[in-house]
């Protein structure tokens, strides 16, 4: 270990040449620029993220692109690294975040504690979105009327990225009509069209596992948002025409090659398999333990009772316009526990007293739904009455019969009775069995997730677990959608006191994320169980448990998985258990079961009690499987409970379900594997582009690590700041003392560390966007503003040219040269002109003289007037230094050009296909005349020929149109691209040197 304090600082020529190198803007590819992302945070990236991040810094000039990686493999990280790396260069004043509410914490969390990026949540008010920063907006409110308003009313954002991007974009093609045009009035995709409203110019990051789920419109649809142009699906017809073959589900035999090969443009996606052996934790396994319990005779009556009740189409209680809804949300929470079917069952009877009493009910009892915890399900009420079941009451009657209420709230009265006077939940009592099994596991293994959907049934699971399964009140969280009890307080305030206070006060969250983030804290930290109902299943990160149990089971496999999700995901070391319990006695639950472990492959494997494989997947991709089908699977279901009649009909429509879903599985699989090709690269391609990136980087990282090094040596010794630096381990550590002269929030001094510092907890990391770097860079520039008058002495290391030349005079002048085209590239260009040369240095002698101190000297009387000189040699070295940026430009300029072409070249493949129809209809029309045996008939078969023929010349028209490229839209873009890629670059001289050589 060496400790030192600088107290030579390198001459100011060579601080601005360094600065400048570190700065200057880079193609994606280049090996420092995407070594400079990784440095921006406290990670060691993945090569797949790596190739992420180089994909999608080429392609935001050009609009935006998808990274559309499989779930778990870190496209939060590789956005984050976009974000840094863009904020550094100064690309990226302004971004703004859209992503589920629930993961509003998750993201703010881990951009500050991964990247240093103090993200904020935006307010619904005007200037909730203002100023420079990065913005986080729950989609929801993103997408509400008043949120787009907002949004709308700022200022532009540089850079949007959308989180769960097929779910905003949902069906966006439906605002598309025959014609391929957008309809501003359309009904559908309601979210996306005021997201759309709002995105303007501003280049877009999707993130997505699914980008295809059901149809290959989905996926048109969400290209749209980050190809601007318009040109490389081409319109929604013309894509459709092209490539669907008559179905939106089925590609046109032989295109999966040229789609493919469209789509490689703007969509990155990374498969597990892919990236596996490149994983610092490898993605571990899961499977699922079924516990059976039998119901006691009493709760079996009760249960098969209050069924026989709800399904009864005239009860009084469920009438009104929401009546569906209340019907299913009492079979949820009927399933749920006793405790939870008590609770219900008093707010039934408030119901029906509120009616005898003459007092109306609401058209949905809140309180009575509220027990579900389930934001979603607030959604549907707030979206207006559902349709009631076949042979149901719709609306409530006018005046109801008072006998009839009276007997109905007897019968009601009666099944609370049964229930309170349950001794035994035995779906309880399976719980503390199971309990009792978790904790004969080591320390380290005892963590337990517990999902409910009854706030009533968290509750009764919290008491028992310490009552009567010997758990420690302090041992257990609880985590709803509102944590407004004692205890969360006191977590929030135990996490403010550990964590929140260390951050920036700008940084800090809101309060409702920062008592997630809190209660999450209290579970890793302090306690062994945690249970969650619904609001947990989104934006925690749980994978320091490895144990689930699903108490209750949601109807859509959706929420499941994202269940799963909270544990079985990246940076989790060991398998993953999901423990269900099942009544043994309830057909119906084992049906539904049977159907989203069977049919969807929603655990894993799945084993019984002893470890008894009941089921081996046939499939490990439950998640995009669970997408695509779950919406229709909980339809079905709520279907189901809403219009049976008898436990016996129910059960009967479960097995027609279950044989249906084989049918639905085999149509998504048979959509999937003709499509999902078509966003994934071959994977030896990608391996070996991984290998590469892997062998690379460290050198680059190095290079970059040393001239960090050097630029803030050389800044903190120029402005006499007192400090230590210390290297040890290959990392450097610099503790700086308090000073004016530092930039303003570090004055009282820091430390921060150049290379390696994930570990590192008492260090922030050096990176090109930190207040030191920038300050250093502007030092170099201040110092640098004048003429130098200077003299370099020669030693063994000098170029012969410039040993030859000994003794005399010259000019050195450093440009900067800007190319604006696909991809913006800034180059430093040296030039030494000696006094009576004609032609200047080679570019190893301005590399030596840059690379070595000179020592400065007095100005002469009669400068150098080599000005002429110099500009001859910048024009000479600017014309090879453009015909060596020229090569990737041609690259992007003659992809632009296909692109373009292909655009009129699909249209011309549709008109030509109709023109064959219009062809094949006007013989028909003239076989039709001649055959003709009145006037009547032969006048009609001729008007319809005169119709055909007037659409046949029209196609022509159109053909011949652009087979001359006569077309606004393709002259538009070609004169784009053009004037892309011929722009002139911009130079500018940044270091002007008068030398001697000694």
């Amino acid at each position: 270990m060496d400790a030192q304090r600088v107290t030579s600082p390198p001459h100011p020529i060579q601080r601005r040449y360094l600065a400048e190198q570190i700065v200057r803007l880079r193609r994606a590819d280049e090996q420092q620029r995407y070594a400079a992302a990784q440095r921006q945070g406290r990670i060691d990236p993945n090569p797949h993220q790596i190739d992420a991040v180089i994909f999608a810094l080429k392609r935001i000039p050009e609009g935006g692109c998808i990274l559309a990686d499989e779930v778990g493999l870190g496209k939060t990280i590789e956005a984050g690294l976009v974000i840094a790396q863009l904020r550094a260069e100064g690309a990226a004043r302004r971004v703004l975040l859209i992503v589920p509410k629930p993961l509003l914490g998750q993201w703010q969390d881990e951009l500050y504690r991964l990247f240093g990026i103090q993200a904020s949540e935006g307010r619904l008010a005007p200037g909730g979105f203002s100023g420079p920063g990065v913005f986080l907006a729950g989609r929801e409110m993103a997408g509400s009327e008043r949120g787009a308003a907002v949004l709308r009313d700022s200022e532009p954002f540089d850079l949007c990225v959308i989180d769960e991007a097929h779910e905003v974009f949902a069906n966006i093609y439906r605002r598309f009509n025959k014609f391929g045009d957008y309809d501003e009035d359309s009904p559908d995709a309601r979210m996306a069209d005021r997201v759309r409203s709002f995105l303007r110019r501003a280049p877009v990051l999707l993130l997505t596992a699914t980008p295809i789920q059901n149809n290959l419109t989905e996926l048109w649809g969400l290209v749209q948002y980050v190809e601007p142009s318009g040109t490389l699906l081409g319109n929604l017809r013309t894509f459709r025409d092209v490539f669907c073959d008559g179905d939106d589900r089925k590609l046109v035999p032989g295109q999966i090659s040229e789609l493919r090969n469209r789509l490689t443009t703007v969509v990155a996606r990374t498969l597990r398999r892919q990236a596996q052996n490149f994983l610092e934790h490898p993605f571990v396994t899961r499977h699922a333990e079924i516990r059976e319990y039998s119901m006691t005779p009493r709760e079996k009556s009760l249960y098969d009772d209050v069924t026989a009740y709800l399904l009864e189409p005239r009860i009084l209680a469920f009438s009104g316009n929401q009546r569906r809804l209340l019907l299913i949300g009492f079979h949820r929470l009927m399933a749920s526990s006793v405790r939870a079917l008590a609770a219900s069952l008093r707010k039934v009877a408030a119901r029906l007293q509120r009616m005898l009493a003459g007092q109306p009910n609401p058209d949905v009892d809140t309180e009575f739904l509220h027990d579900l915890d389930d934001e979603d399900l607030d959604d549907e009420v707030a979206g207006g009455p559902d349709d009631s079941p076949a042979g149901g009451t719709g609306d409530s009657p006018v005046h109801p019969d008072p006998e009839q209420v009276n007997a109905e709230l007897a019968r009601v009265h009666n099944f609370i009775l049964r229930a309170d006077a349950l001794l035994r939940d035995s779906k309880a009592e399976a719980l503390l069995g199971f309990m009792r099994v978790i904790g004969e596991r080591p320390p380290e293994r005892r963590r337990v997730v517990i999902f409910t959907e009854s706030l009533v049934t968290q509750a009764y699971l919290h008491d028992l677990l310490i009552e009567r399964g010997g758990v420690d009140p302090e041992a257990v969280t609880i985590f709803r959608g509102t944590n407004d009890s004692v205890r969360a307080n006191e977590a929030l305030e135990r996490w403010q006191h550990e964590v929140g206070d260390h951050q920036p006060p700008e940084q800090r969250p809101s309060r409702s994320v920062a008592i997630r983030m809190a209660l999450v804290h209290e579970f890793k930290t302090r306690s062994q169980v945690f249970i969650s109902t619904e609001a947990g299943a989104k934006g925690l990160n749980l994978q320091f448990c490895d144990t689930i149990i699903n108490y209750d089971l949601p109807w859509n496999p959706q929420r499941i998985e994202q269940r799963i999700g909270r544990c079985h995901r990246y940076g989790q070391q060991h398998d993953v258990t999901v423990v269900n319990f099942l009544a043994s006695d309830n057909e119906a639950q084992r049906l539904v079961f049977e159907i989203l472990s069977r049919k969807l492959d929603l655990f894993g494997k799945v084993l019984d009690a002893s470890d008894v494989v009941l089921h081996e997947p046939s499939t490990d991709a439950s998640e995009p499987l669970a997408g695509a089908l779950g919406n229709d699977f909980e339809t079905r279901l709520r279907r189901i409970y809403a219009r049976a009649r008898t436990v016996d009909e129910i059960a009967a429509e479960l097995r027609r379900l279950r044989e249906e879903m084989d049918e639905l599985r085999k149509r998504y699989e048979q959509t999937w594997e003709r499509t999902a090709g078509l966003i994934e690269t071959h994977l030896d391609t990608k391996v070996k582009n991984f290998l590469r990136l892997k062998a690379e980087l460290p050198e680059g990282l190095a290079r970059l690590d040393g001239e960090l090094d050097q630029l803030l040596a050389g800044y903190l010794a120029a402005c006499e700041i007192p400090h230590r630096r210390v290297a040890v381990e290959g990392r450097v550590r610099f503790e700086l003392q308090p000073s004016e002269r530092l930039p303003e929030g570090w004055r009282d001094g820091a430390t921060v560390a150049v290379g390696e510092v994930k570990d590192m907890a008492d260090a922030a990391p050096l990176h090109l966007g930190h207040p030191l770097v920038r300050a250093a860079v502007e030092e170099a520039r201040a110092a640098t503003q004048t003429r130098f008058s200077v003299a370099w002495t020669l030693d063994a290391t000098a170029p012969a040219a410039l040993r030859l030349a000994k003794g005399k005079r010259g000019r050195l002048v450093l440009s900067m040269v800007r190319y604006e085209g696909f991809e913006r590239v800034d180059r430093l260009l040296p030039i030494a002109v000696l006094e009576g040369d004609g032609a200047p240095l080679d570019a190893e002698c301005a590399a030596w003289l840059l690379d070595h101190p000179p020592a400065d000297r007095r100005p002469p009387k009669a400068p150098l007037d080599l000005d002429d000189a110099v500009d001859d040699a910048l024009e000479e070295l600017l014309f090879s230094d453009q015909a060596d940026v020229a090569g990737h430009e041609q690259q992007h300029f003659e992809r632009n050009l296909e692109q373009i072409e292909r655009f009129v070249e699909d249209q011309v493949l549709v008109l030509r296909r109709r023109l064959a129809t219009a062809a094949e209809d006007l013989r028909a029309a003239e076989d039709k005349r001649d055959a003709a045996l009145g006037s009547d008939a032969r006048n009609q078969a001729e008007e319809r020929m005169r119709k055909v023929q007037s659409e046949i010349d029209g196609l022509e028209t159109q053909i011949e149109r652009l087979a001359k490229r006569d077309d606004a839209e393709y002259e538009k873009w070609r004169a784009h691209a053009y004037q892309r890629r011929y722009q002139p670059p911009v130079a500018a001289r940044i270091l002007d040197v008068e030398f001697i050589l000694k």
